[in-house]
């Protein structure tokens, strides 16, 4: 695959003179349009909180409340690096960044935000490895919240991973003098389509970029075609390489792949010698999917077992409910009961295991795919050396879908049926699952060292 990297890792085009602070009409102007709805946007917080149930960390971090230990942790006159990550996806892929970053910057104060509950608690594992010194909640784009987090962190540089620009903050960083840049960045079929209908807001956020590492020669492009719609676009933009796929994850080789399997079989009472298949990321509309596959599949495989992931765990009653029409249910969090049933469908109900889940399986599914969602990252389970199946709807991820498809390490599939058909054909052949290690470890080569690009381009720049 042309993933658009030269011999050291790097395609880089300035767009522009490097770009100054701009000047604060755009930003006046945006706010004056956005004062109406102002008090809409403060209810939601407070409907986030008490109807969503989120914590009343996010509700203070929203409204620009920084925890005085994070505030602690990142003074003492070092430079501080802030790097946004929203949930538990961005966390994952954030961590090699932070390491390397870490490494190329060690007198540096590193600094994660995230606008989830469950990004929170993937973040603080980050941060009792030593990959960060403190961990926030992301304010609500508004200049008042804006203003009060960054009074509390002063950041050198701030990094944002893949998808996330706001306005406001992006305005108020650098006209305190920060650095800001776009990591792991991607362009998706969204944006194309909002960039000509909101072409000033877009010229004003992208002239506050100092920079865009692309994780792919693919989304560079289209960012560079973003850029020539509007006028303007980051003051460089480089391909990098993709830092999810950066390394190998601990339980990808053979033997580490035999203890995962001997957990997470021994917790939901499944056999070795069973073959499991872990639908991962799912939405709406694919579980039912998922289980009428699984009951056809049980057929010719008797002792097939299956474990569901849904994308989101406010949804875990939700999928218990389908679940439970025509099969009995384990939930992970029931596990250390001991009373499995053979023919229980798991429900994993907790965050942050699936990736390590996927390493057990025979086969996987990745989710949002076979409804118009985008799809998610579908190279999670063959990191871990898994075959992988997902839907035809994968306009986040196409690149990844090229890389699995091109790789021989997966099976895209229109519907319902050719998913059935697609996991039998891998459950019948052992030995193509068996290669899977081997094959990945090929198609994903050229990402290696993307994390430490990625450090060492902010490292020259601050």
């Amino acid at each position: 695959m042309d993933n658009g990297l030269t011999p050291e890792g790097t395609s880089q085009s300035a767009i522009g003179p490097p770009t100054a602070p701009q000047p604060a009409t755009p930003y006046l102007l945006f706010n004056v349009l956005l004062l109406p709805a102002y008090p809409a946007l403060w209810f939601y917080t407070l409907w986030r909180r008490y109807v969503k149930k989120r914590s009343a960390a996010s509700l203070r971090g929203q409204w620009g409340g920084v925890p005085t230990e994070a505030r602690e942790a990142l003074q003492g006159g070092r430079p501080v690096v802030w790097l946004h990550a929203v949930s538990v996806g961005e966390n994952m892929a954030a961590r090699p960044v932070l390491r390397a970053l870490r490494a190329a910057l060690p007198q540096a104060r590193l600094g994660v935000s995230v606008t989830t509950d469950t990004g929170f608690e993937t973040a603080l594992g980050g941060r009792k490895a030593g990959e960060a010194d403190a961990v926030f909640y992301f304010p609500l784009d508004l200049p008042v919240h804006d203003r009060r987090v960054l009074r509390a962190i002063q950041p050198q540089a701030f990094l944002t991973m893949e998808t996330e620009l706001w306005p406001n903050f992006l305005h108020l960083v650098r006209q305190g003098g920060a650095k800001t840049f776009l990591v792991n960045g991607r362009v998706s079929d969204r944006m194309l389509q909002n960039v000509p209908r909101w072409k000033p807001l877009w010229r004003w956020m992208f002239s506050n970029l100092d920079g865009a590492l692309m994780r792919s020669e693919s989304d560079a492009g289209r960012l560079r075609e973003v850029a020539e719609k509007i006028g303007v676009g980051p003051r460089e933009i480089v391909v990098t390489g993709d830092v999810k796929l950066d390394s190998a994850p601990p339980d990808a080789d053979g033997a580490a792949r035999r203890i995962i399997s001997e957990k997470w079989r021994g917790l939901f009472g499944i056999a070795m010698d069973a073959p499991l298949w872990v639908a991962g990321s799912t939405h709406p509309g694919e579980e039912d999917m998922v289980l009428r596959a699984f009951a056809a599949l049980r057929a010719e495989f008797p002792a097939l077992r299956l474990v569901i992931a849904p994308r989101h765990i406010e949804r875990v009653a939700e999928v218990e409910k389908l679940i439970v029409r025509d099969f009995p249910v384990l939930r992970r969090t029931q596990t250390q009961r001991g009373d499995w049933v053979p023919e229980a469908v798991c429900l994993l109900d907790t965050v942050g295991e699936l990736a390590e889940l996927y390493a057990a399986a025979d086969i996987t599914f990745v989710g949002g795919s076979l409804i118009e969602r985008g799809g998610h990252n579908m190279l999670e389970p063959v990191l871990r050396g898994v075959p992988v199946t997902f839907g035809p709807y994968v306009m986040n991820f196409r690149d990844a879908a090229a890389l699995v498809e091109s790789s021989g390490t997966g099976t895209r599939v229109a519907d319902e049926n050719a998913l059935r058909d697609a996991v039998a054909t891998w459950l019948r052949d052992s030995e193509k699952r068996a290669r899977i290690p081997q094959l990945a470890a090929e198609a994903l080569a050229p990402h290696r060292g993307a994390a430490q690009r990625v450090a060492e381009f902010i490292a020259a720049r601050i």
